[in-house]
């Protein structure tokens, strides 16, 4: 049977769906079957795909893009300090059964297709809460030079406005967060719990398939 990419019901890192509604309630909801038709998938989560082996690669669509949480050298480490922090980090990193994962990554940086969220010389502490402020500013400028193939322009800026979280957007139309404040806190500390940030980049550019 052919392979199906299926996004989980639940993120990863215990991140679980806040029932709590942190955003103004409106009436006029989205009704099932009305959502914006899918487009390029997005998959946000390195160790995730590392987990699902090579057959599962080998299916990845040739235009998707790798919305990775890590710093590069974690997977590509040159220097002592880089191959000592990558074991730290994830040993499956630069394990040499996910060589043709790191060949794919390498061929999707080439046509742009890769964004590592951790810039090169953060220092990371460890913290799900930790990163670097100008992250998802720098993540919304490489999204807008993408075209979306559903639409034939570039993918919309990044809603990085918490105002629009507090005022506009609208708890019933969540897809995988509806806790204001995480969404928020993550996007402004630069980090990358997964909720959050499917939910970001579900309210900026819907026709995104959003994976892990």
């Amino acid at each position: 049977s052919s392979l199906e990419f299926k996004l989980s019901r639940i993120p990863l890192l215990g991140h679980k769906m806040d029932d709590t509604v942190s955003a103004p309630e409106a009436s006029a909801c989205l009704e099932p079957g009305t959502a914006a038709q899918r487009g390029r998938k997005i998959f946000i989560s390195l160790s995730g795909l590392l987990r699902e082996g090579e057959a599962y690669w080998k299916a990845i669509p040739d235009d998707a893009l790798f919305f990775f949480g890590s710093k590069r050298s974690w997977v590509f480490p040159e220097t002592d300090a880089e191959k000592k922090e990558s074991r730290q980090q994830n040993r499956q990193y630069t394990s040499e059964t996910n060589v043709p994962m790191r060949d794919l990554i390498l061929a999707k940086e080439a046509r742009g297709e890769v964004f590592w969220l951790k810039p090169p010389g953060f220092v990371y502490n460890g913290s799900l809460y930790h990163g670097h402020p100008d992250a998802f500013p720098k993540a919304s400028e490489w999204l807008q030079a993408l075209t979306d193939p559903l639409t034939g322009k570039p993918y919309s800026p990044l809603r990085l406005d918490p105002q629009w979280w507090k005022t506009t957007f609208r708890a019933c139309d969540a897809k995988r967060d509806k806790k204001v404040e995480t969404i928020v806190m993550n996007f402004l500390n630069g980090a990358h719990d997964y909720g959050p940030v499917m939910e970001l980049l579900h309210q900026s550019c819907p026709t995104l398939d959003i994976m892990w």
